[in-house]
């Protein structure tokens, strides 16, 4: 996928992948709870709370069952150059804010937009009636769907688009800044329970996202489970290794990834525990569309 720099550069288009990562179905590299989304808020406000184990379900534990997932992959956008960015937020948003309620009516389908609206907006808790889960619900409302991300493209490209100037971010680092790079995202995934949200900086000014959603430290490296969304019905593995200073995925070529969006991953969590009636330190909300802006202006270059 290119990003939305493909508005200075139509004749860019979709980078298809021409090979298959190693899926988490095939692999025992990652132990994670098979855990649909969840039906009521007690399911919900489960993630905050320990269970008799000790132990939590989190939003990484949701990436592990194909039912949460988004049912089509990255397409669409300007010049028809995909939305890969936007279709990865949908997805880490409805990990994190998102209730099925398949007992009750489907929604007409103007209200249909209104909860896929909600959901791009991450303001809230959104409540989805008449679905299971994500992937029925994606795949029957594809088209209403695709439409909100095309035009969540559009306001972030054109409505706040100083920066598509261009992107910051090398395709190639010094192995010790990239190690640093795989140390942050262990400790933002494994250790505090965080959806990564990566761009991937590929040659010349293209672009492409993913989701992270668990990391194993490795005796060589680390190795990454990810939701790519050129391929959003798995959860694939790739495996970073010390002395790197790339990564390298066919199709792709190399490339650097960067840890973006954390502020708005910050504003999901608080709006989430808000929900479950759980106070947290500081103020979130008062400047959510200035956090915004800067989350877009962290991605321009220096």
């Amino acid at each position: 996928m290119v990003d939305l720099i493909t508005i200075l550069h139509p004749k860019r288009m979709k980078i298809y992948k021409y090979f298959i990562l190693i899926s988490i179905l095939t692999t025992t590299t990652f132990k994670l709870w098979a855990t649909p989304l969840p039906q009521t808020k007690n399911e919900f406000c489960a993630r905050y709370v320990s269970n008799t184990n000790d132990t939590k379900i989190n939003v990484l534990d949701l990436s592990s069952e194909t039912t949460n997932l988004m049912s089509f992959k990255n397409d669409g956008g300007l010049f028809n150059g995909g939305v890969c960015w936007w279709h990865a937020r949908f997805q880490r948003n409805i990990f994190y804010l998102s209730i099925f309620k398949p007992n009750l009516p489907k929604p007409q389908i103007n209200e249909i937009k209104k909860i896929i609206q909600q959901v791009r907006l991450g303001n809230s808790v959104v409540t989805i009636p008449g679905y299971a889960n994500l992937s029925d619900f994606s795949s029957e409302n594809q088209k209403l769907i695709q439409a909100e991300l095309n035009d969540w493209q559009l306001y972030d490209g054109v409505v706040l688009g100083s920066w598509i100037d261009g992107l910051k971010g090398e395709t190639k680092v010094p192995a010790s800044e990239l190690q640093a790079k795989m140390d942050e995202v262990f400790q933002y995934v494994n250790v505090k329970k965080k959806i990564a949200y990566e761009k991937l900086q590929i040659k010349g000014i293209t672009s492409h996202a993913w989701l992270i959603v668990n990391v194993k430290k490795m005796s060589s490296g680390y190795d990454l489970n990810i939701i790519d969304s050129n391929n959003p019905r798995m959860c694939e593995l790739y495996s970073y290794k010390n002395g790197d200073e790339s990564f390298h995925v066919s199709g792709y070529g190399d490339f650097v990834p960067y840890l973006e969006f954390k502020r708005e991953e910050e504003r999901l969590t608080q709006n989430g525990k808000t929900y479950c009636g759980i106070k947290s330190a500081g103020d979130f909300f008062t400047n959510a569309k200035m956090d915004y802006e800067r989350d877009l202006q962290d991605m321009k270059r220096e």
